[in-house]
């Protein structure tokens, strides 16, 4: 069994920025204290019924655990999807989870994968594309409006 640690605790305080991904925006999290990249099942329903192109891949006995040891159900499925950071098209595998508070979750994979740096100080997520150092701002969940202060 693949066993995922995730973050569960100060989901409010992480990073919140837009992605876009075919013609809509979506706001997701950035989680450095989650493994993998969750995206709810509703999302993906609503990429489904735009047409938009992604890779479904079937996963065996894989599960989510928190930092304080909760177990998830089963995740079952995973996709592949394009999405884009302002101008910037990047392609990642997102599992899925129902259990997800958020619509997506960008974790330390995606990161890794990309050479992706939080930036807390500037509040800015730094990466760099063909030999470019690329910027783009973040917010909390509450400078976002998105939940009370």
């Amino acid at each position: 069994m693949t066993t995922y640690f995730i973050n569960d605790e100060n989901i409010k305080n992480c990073p919140h920025i837009d992605f876009r991904i075919g013609n809509g925006n979506v706001k997701g999290v950035i989680d450095t204290g989650s493994e993998i990249s969750l995206i709810t099942e509703d999302l993906y329903a609503q990429l489904l019924s735009q047409r938009i192109e992604m890779l479904e891949l079937k996963l065996q006995s894989t599960v989510l655990v928190t930092a304080f040891g909760t177990r998830s159900r089963r995740i079952k499925k995973q996709v592949y999807i394009p999405f884009f950071i302002g101008d910037d098209c990047f392609e990642h595998v997102f599992l899925f989870s129902d259990q997800l508070i958020e619509s997506l979750l960008i974790g330390a994979d995606f990161l890794q994968e990309y050479g992706v740096v939080v930036n807390f100080k500037t509040s800015c997520l730094m990466y760099e594309i063909e030999r470019n150092l690329k910027e783009c701002k973040f917010t909390s969940k509450v400078e976002a409006g998105m939940e009370p202060k």
